[in-house]
């Protein structure tokens, strides 16, 4: 896999992080403290710059009352995000 298309999923999975807490209606804040996640390393990921690990994702899945595989376009989370692309 490319740079280009590492950076294409980080992207990718930051916008749909993104879009989840804006649809249960938490701001950035709320969304860290409740999955515990520090603030800047959220804002960070929704920006499409850091891969979160597995169990980050877990947690902000349960937050937002999704499953996981939604910030993957409900598919396999890809190898590539979890090893940090």
């Amino acid at each position: 896999m490319s740079k280009g298309e590492d950076s294409n999923v980080l992207r990718t999975v930051g916008e749909r992080l993104l879009a989840e807490r804006v649809r249960v209606g938490l701001d950035l804040e709320a969304a860290a403290k409740s999955s515990s996640i520090a603030e800047d390393r959220l804002a960070t990921a929704e920006g499409g710059e850091l891969a979160l690990d597995e169990d980050e994702l877990e947690r902000l899945a349960d937050t937002y009352g999704v499953d996981a595989t939604a910030f993957f376009g409900g598919r396999v989370t890809p190898f590539q995000y979890l090893a940090g692309a």
